[in-house]
């Protein structure tokens, strides 16, 4: 499969024809191994990366070298966070790692101007990437404020459930800790306190999800 074909099969419905070709004509289509983390903080962005299978997350890694998910990213979406970094010029503030095994388009960084002056429908999938990622801050916010700790938790087992197409969970529970800003010690506990509730089996470093 050429590599405008294969576009047009994941993106066609959102992107127009002439969009395709230019993404065709001046990107690349890569295949990423899980774990591959193409974008670290402090690198100069190059290439703006679009997930056509799999999944891929954002994370914000702090000085302590804490790693906290922002969100997950599946088929037909980019991470807003490279649209902002490309148009300022900016080095990157976040890590881009592959969550499963995953094809990306990436396309060159300085003719990112030109598809958003010439591409009506560009335009609209980077406010289509945007409106998500409020969408998902809104929620993040309300968890925060109003949600109490097993209940934040039981919301990021449902968000990575959705994200990963799946209801067993590969994950430890310092990393839950890490992204929630919590101890290790309350998660396990709260954990626990789930799988009583039945909504919940714990593993060895998997979690399924009975919701």
């Amino acid at each position: 499969m050429d590599k405008q074909h294969k576009l047009e099969k994941v993106l066609g419905d959102i992107l127009s024809e002439k969009l395709l070709e230019n993404l065709a004509t001046n990107g690349r289509i890569e295949q990423f191994e899980e774990g591959t983390q193409i974008i670290s903080r402090g690198d100069e962005v190059k290439e703006i990366p679009i997930v056509l299978s799999g999944t891929a997350k954002v994370v914000r890694t702090d000085d302590n070298g804490e790693e906290h998910i922002l969100f997950y990213l599946n088929e037909k979406e980019a991470c807003t966070a490279t649209f902002s970094i490309c148009s300022k010029a900016k080095k990157s503030e976040i890590d881009f790692i592959m969550e499963t095994d995953a094809e990306l388009l990436l396309y060159p960084v300085h003719l990112m101007d030109y598809l958003t002056k010439e591409f009506p429908s560009w335009r609209y999938f980077v406010c289509r990437n945007y409106n998500n990622r409020m969408k998902e801050f809104l929620d993040t916010m309300d968890t925060i404020v109003f949600m109490k700790m097993d209940q934040r938790i039981l919301k990021y087992l449902e968000k990575a459930s959705k994200a990963l197409n799946t209801k067993m969970i590969t994950i430890t529970h310092q990393e839950i800790a890490n992204d929630l800003s919590t101890s290790r010690v309350v998660v396990s506990r709260l954990l626990k306190q789930l799988e009583h509730e039945g909504k919940i089996k714990l593993y060895r470093n998997r979690i399924e999800l009975f919701q």
